[in-house]
């Protein structure tokens, strides 16, 4: 979703890269993109479509971009027995399907994956390289889509392969790992957070420790201990903020009052507003709102990858079915063509070549 900024830079790369290995597919998903996808697809990839090398497929229905379904969506369109996840400011590198197909060739039951992250992030831009039998992705039914945002629905899926007996092949050369660098805006930038989000409060409550109310548009609130490396600089937006603890609830504003709810219904905390932009709570803890846009988006990174890490960590101890009601489902349109196809429900079990 709105990455073609990205895409101009390695798509067209990442075929010529790998045209030498003859059977192949790259799939490119428009996932309810607004800027100049389409455009740029038609007129840059038709000789490629042509050649059967592409499949372009959109969905116009998307009003943010749902990380594990938009996942499951493309991987769900491919028509291979190996499907390779890359995300938009990837570059596979030259040779990189023949690889793909020489090492699964060398062993049956296998995944493979990029480094895990390294303490320099290194790596941290490749975590979408997930490559895997057709067969293995549906039998899990894909990515869980309970990870809405950005972060962790990758080593949720790659947990859950290992758990089904297969193993982790790393992708050791460096030269299939290279992706374009960015700041961490574009990571949040179309997320459901993104567009919710009305308010954030924030009230430190230590030299490393603070609060923050975050109120969205549809009446619910989370509130959430962090922790961070320093909020006593005057300078806070480049202070790293990490959730240790969420509640959540409904909130009504009341004249100067805001009454937090659990979600039991049972009252949980009554702020008053001194000013549009300070709120004191009940127990006298001072809440001013979040004004800088690197604060916000520093937040709300942080707070999907809690949220994605909390789901990775319940799927790891509890185990359980993912994805019952289905996954990857919606209406997608072919090559620009105005002809709908629907993604329905599938049975994993049975699923060997058809998408839909």
């Amino acid at each position: 979703m709105n990455r073609t900024i990205h895409l101009k830079e390695t798509f067209i790369r990442n075929i010529q890269d790998n045209m030498d290995y003859g059977n192949i597919e790259f799939i490119l998903l428009d996932y309810g993109s607004r800027d100049d996808m389409y455009e740029w697809a038609q007129t840059a990839l038709s000789s490629y479509i042509d050649a059967g090398l592409v499949s372009y497929y959109r969905t116009t229905a998307p009003l943010f971009f749902h990380m594990s379904h938009s996942k499951n969506m493309a991987f769900r369109l491919g028509t291979g027995d190996i499907l390779c996840g890359i995300d938009a400011d990837n570059y596979t590198g030259a040779g990189f399907a023949a690889y793909v197909n020489e090492l699964f060739n060398r062993e049956e039951d296998i995944f493979m994956a990029p480094p895990r992250i390294a303490t320099d992030r290194k790596w941290w831009d490749v975590q979408g390289r997930i490559c895997v039998r057709k067969e293995d992705f549906h039998h899990l039914r894909g990515y869980d889509e309970k990870v809405v945002e950005y972060g962790f629905e990758d080593q949720d899926f790659k947990s859950r392969l290992e758990a089904m007996g297969r193993k982790r092949t790393t992708i050791k050369e460096e030269r299939f790992l290279h992706a374009i660098t960015h700041d961490n805006s574009l990571r949040i930038a179309d997320s459901l957070s993104g567009k919710n989000g009305k308010d954030l409060f924030m009230a430190c409550i230590g030299e490393q420790m603070a609060e923050i109310i975050y109120l969205q548009e549809n009446n619910i609130f989370e509130k959430f201990l962090v922790a961070s490396d320093s909020l006593t600089d005057n300078d806070l937006k480049h202070s790293m903020l990490h959730p240790r603890k969420r509640e959540t609830g409904l909130y009504h504003q009341d004249g100067q009052q805001l009454q937090l709810y659990r979600e039991t219904g049972k009252p949980f905390q009554t702020l008053t507003y001194q000013t549009p932009d300070h709120l004191v709570s009940d127990n006298q803890h001072h809440f001013h709102r979040i004004k800088t846009e690197l604060q916000r988006q520093n937040f709300l990174l942080k707070r999907a990858i809690y949220m994605g890490k909390r789901i990775f960590a319940d799927n790891k101890s509890k185990g359980g079915p993912i994805n019952e009601s289905g996954f990857g489902e919606g209406t997608i349109y072919k090559n620009f063509g105005n002809t709908a196809i629907h993604l329905g429900a599938i049975n994993a079990l049975s699923e060997n070549s058809t998408a839909w």
